[in-house]
């Protein structure tokens, strides 16, 4: 009987092929089911290096187990082997799923190799075409750089067009100027031609072709005549009369009046006629001018019209006349274009004199009823800053600011060397302090006269309310912005302003000088006394806000007496004292003798009257 070792040895060259570098399980003849109790009761158990299965050591060989039936358990018995051989040949069913499941991996691996190599291919189609898409961005890169030089080199070229045309503009402004002194003299020359010829026209006397000598004239003719030494006047006339009919003979052509059958007579009885009467010799009696004896000869020629040719080659010389000697006349066809009456190139303020004298001041005098040559002086002289704290506003001539400012004048008299004026930060409006110090500056040079716009708008309240208190803090004399006054006033006292409005002018008075608040104060006391609701509300909620309305109306109550007025009637008397009546009535002096009502007198301009009572009359409400 072989041995275990053999028998395993022999049992593994059975199921092992040794051509195979990895063993490959046979399979195993079907195994021939066993009595399951027998099945059930074996129990192999290994029992290596003489251990027991508590792991004791006893020193013997364990004794072979003993089966369920009673029979003991024979390693050489040969159903046994083929079962337990069977064992190993038949699969595992978990072998058998891993091997499967290996095999969907690789499957799996495989697929995912081909997608790794589309996308590597994919990959790389795609670098290319980043590639060629650098490419070309590096084009249009190289284009916009040659596009950038070209502007430059095009700004360039645009700037050097701009400086000739600026040239060429200055050029033109002076051929303008030229034009028009060159009008303005001609213009001059033909009114005083057309003046000559009036005054030459009304030296000469001409005679009408109708007059007619009656026998009684040269009666009272002749007996002049024979009165004096006749000879010399008888002389004189016929010079003078030839010298008429000559003078004559030039401006109008005699006409005989059209012939008719009472008139066609022989020459023979006209003559005869004229023979008729007492005979004087030639030298005995004067010849008087008639239509038969005047002489007549054809209208003389048309004279040549007077022109004065404009010499072209004196163009593009500067012109040395002074800029208070232009004379440029409103009848010119140029003077009045586009509302200015000076060229734009503004010769005047070109030729500023830095250095020159200091004019004579006169701060109550409006510089728009000066003369263009008298304005242009406060052109000269040194220019000044104007700064709104550290904001530069305009840099104009210290000479106009003295002449349009107050406090400007007070200023530079006392630092005749400053070259800036600061006034306080945020104290007016940029933009309104801009425009006026750009009007002054352009009243030095331009020769029509203007004010500041005034936009009788209501949305343009606010800035037209500004440049009010722009002119207040800069000095200006209230008639330059009179018309603002005017205007805002007006709609005060026609109570054709919001409250809104009336907030703005408080918002933005001037404490020193500002009649439109002034306005505002004395209307609102106006309409409080006469017992207008809307009107003493609105004073309530701005007194409320605003210290100086308080006190501006605090002063005005103090003046006017502080209580209401009364009417003739009420027993309380005037506010000022005194009797209701002050007609006195028949014979008195006062009180209420007579009864007699006041004449009635008409609210003050915009103040709307409250109605009075039956057989009553208001007093004159103050304003």
């Amino acid at each position: 009987m072989a041995t275990a070792p053999s028998f395993w040895a022999a049992g593994g060259n059975k199921i092992k092929t040794a051509d195979s570098p990895n063993p490959r399980i046979a399979e195993a003849p079907p195994k021939p089911k066993s009595d399951p109790q027998q099945k059930k009761g074996l129990v192999l158990k290994g029992m290596p290096n003489g251990y027991t299965a508590n792991g004791a050591s006893n020193g013997t060989f364990p004794k072979p187990p003993m089966a369920t039936n009673g029979k003991k358990a024979d390693w050489a018995d040969d159903d046994d082997d083929n079962s337990f051989i069977a064992k190993f040949m038949s699969q595992d069913p978990t072998i058998a799923t891993l091997e499967t499941t290996v095999a969907l991996k690789e499957e799996r691996v495989k697929e995912l190799e081909a997608m790794l190599i589309t996308k590597t291919l994919r990959v790389a189609e795609l670098e290319g075409a980043v590639q060629d898409k650098d490419y070309h961005i590096g084009g249009l890169e190289a284009e916009v750089q040659e596009k950038d030089e070209k502007m430059e080199m095009l700004k360039k070229e645009n700037n050097a067009q701009f400086l000739h045309n600026q040239e060429l503009w200055c050029k033109v402004e002076e051929k303008d100027g030229r034009i028009k002194n060159l009008e303005a003299d001609l213009e001059q020359k033909v009114e005083t031609i057309r003046n000559l010829e009036q005054e030459s026209a009304s030296l000469v006397t001409v005679p009408t072709n109708d007059t007619e000598f009656t026998e009684d004239g040269r009666k009272n003719e002749v007996s002049e005549s024979t009165k004096i030494d006749g000879t010399d006047v008888v002389i004189e006339m016929e010079i003078e009369a030839e010298k008429t009919a000559s003078e004559t003979s030039d401006s109008f052509e005699i006409v005989d009046p059209p012939a008719t059958e009472d008139s066609k007579e022989p020459t023979e009885t006209a003559s005869a006629k004229r023979a008729r009467g007492p005979s004087f010799g030639a030298t005995d009696f004067p010849i008087f001018v008639t239509k038969e004896t005047l002489k007549v000869v054809p209208p003389a020629p048309k004279p040549n019209t007077l022109i004065f040719p404009i010499d072209m080659s004196k163009y593009g010389k500067k012109s040395t006349a002074s800029p208070t000697t232009k004379v440029v006349l409103p009848s010119s066809p140029m003077a009045e274009k586009n509302g200015h009456t000076t060229p734009w190139g503004h010769s005047s303020r070109q030729a500023r004199d830095k250095t020159g004298a200091m004019p004579e001041f006169n701060f109550s005098a409006d510089i728009r009823h000066m003369p263009h040559g008298k304005r242009v002086v406060f052109g000269n002289g040194p220019e000044v800053i104007v700064r709104l704290g550290d904001v530069k506003l305009a840099t104009i001539t210290k000479y106009v600011l003295m002449q349009c400012s107050s406090k400007a004048l007070k200023y530079f008299t006392e630092n005749p060397d400053a070259s800036s004026w600061v006034l306080p930060a945020g104290s007016m409006n940029t933009d309104a302090a801009t425009a006026h110090l750009k009007w002054m500056d352009e009243m030095t040079y331009q020769s029509r006269i203007y004010s500041l716009r005034l936009q009788t708008e209501q949305v343009y309240d606010k800035k037209n309310i500004q440049i009010c208190r722009a002119a207040r803090v800069l000095g200006l004399n209230n008639m330059y912005v009179a018309q603002f006054t005017k205007q805002f006033c007006d709609r005060i006292r026609a109570q054709d302003v919001s409250y809104d409005f009336m907030n703005l002018v408080c918002q933005l008075a001037y404490p020193d000088n500002d009649p439109v608040f002034d306005c505002l104060a004395n209307n609102l006391v106006n309409q409080k006394k006469v017992g207008n609701a809307t009107g003493a509300a609105d004073l309530e909620k701005l007194v409320a806000k605003y210290t100086l309305l308080k006190d501006k109306v605090n002063q005005i109550e103090k003046r006017i007496g502080g209580r209401p007025r009364k009417t003739w009637k009420s027993p309380e008397g005037s506010v000022r004292g005194g009797s209701n009546d002050r007609s006195g009535g028949k014979g008195g002096k006062g009180g209420n003798v007579g009864q007699s009502a006041p004449s009635i007198v008409q609210p003050a301009p915009g103040n709307k009257p409250v109605a009075p009572a039956a057989g009553e009359t208001l007093f004159t409400t103050l304003h």
